[in-house]
């Protein structure tokens, strides 16, 4: 399925790991990659919920939604934006397109080059579990 995500590029995701927004929008980091992926290493104030879960997932309340990923998921017509990213894309398109079929729109984003291009920029805030 094809989406209307907007994409990002480094600047913004950097942009959205130091202040929460992009511009003046508020945004949510959603790293679609595997837990032990996203232990090892992630950008700031990213949240994870590996794309394998993404479907079952947002079947849940907010509440259920909340308790088992600690993290309270913008609606899909929230004016808080949702930018997914992965290790290289192709989770990150997938987890565009299951967010898009679940009527997410104005508020998708999708950050392609993912942690292969985050994890080198040499101004990337990097966490670690």
């Amino acid at each position: 399925m094809s989406t209307n995500a907007k994409q990002l590029e480094l600047k913004d995701i950097l942009e959205i790991s130091s202040i929460g927004k992009l511009g003046d929008k508020d945004m949510v980091i959603l790293d679609v990659r595997r837990p032990d992926e996203f232990g090892s290493g992630h950008v700031k104030n990213a949240k994870n919920v590996p794309v394998q879960e993404l479907g079952q997932a947002l079947q849940l309340t907010p509440s259920e939604f909340e308790a088992k990923y600690g993290f309270k998921l913008p609606a899909n017509d929230s004016q808080t934006g949702v930018a997914v990213h992965c290790m290289r894309g192709t989770r990150a398109q997938m987890a565009a397109s299951l967010l898009a079929e679940a009527d997410y729109k104005d508020n998708l984003y999708v950050y392609l080059p993912g942690w292969t291009e985050l994890a080198s920029a040499a101004d990337a805030q990097i966490e670690t579990l």
